[in-house]
């Protein structure tokens, strides 16, 4: 399985999943690539929010 492109709809799951995390501190989704947990963690203005499985669903959103 190619993990080099994300499509439209794992997009939305990473920014829903990022949204929990922040408004409940954790979340019960799942990976739509691998049926996985996510992690979710928060570095002043950034965040990182990816599957718990190495080099699947992974997102990284930097502040000013």
């Amino acid at each position: 399985m190619d993990f080099s492109t994300i499509t439209y709809e794992e997009s939305e799951l990473l920014d829903n999943v990022a949204e929990d995390f922040g408004r409940f501190g954790r979340t019960e989704r799942i990976c739509s690539r691998c049926g996985n947990d996510f992690e979710h963690f928060t570095n002043n203005s950034s965040y990182q929010t990816k599957c718990k499985t190495p080099n699947c669903l992974e997102e990284i959103c930097r502040g000013i």
